[in-house]
């Protein structure tokens, strides 16, 4: 799991349920008919052990839970990743969230 898949996949996220340290994103349907999602979503993130601790996918639920450390992220910009208006204004986010992590 990394902020850039997510940011490249947000058009078909949504946010369900979000408390500081787990969120519940749900997705799309129809991520799985376009070519390039399908690519993002079938190699292998790079993972960001420090700050998300555990994911869980229920594909019928269409809902991913990401457990993540909310010292080290804050859940404001993990909210505003998923949300972000534009390509432009997710990838400041992402470049913010690492900066913070490293």
């Amino acid at each position: 799991m990394d902020f850039a898949t997510v940011a490249k996949l947000r058009k078909y996220l949504s946010v369900k349920h979000h408390i500081p340290g787990r969120i519940r994103i749900l997705f799309d349907k129809s991520i799985m008919t376009d070519p390039e999602a399908l690519k993002l979503v079938k190699t292998a993130p790079k993972t960001l052990p420090e700050a998300v601790k555990k994911t869980k996918l229920n594909i019928f639920a269409k809902t991913l839970v990401i457990e993540y450390d909310s010292k080290r992220v804050p859940p404001k910009l993990l909210e505003e990743l998923i949300n972000a208006p534009s390509d432009k204004a997710a990838s400041a986010i992402v470049e913010k969230l690492y900066s913070l992590l490293y």
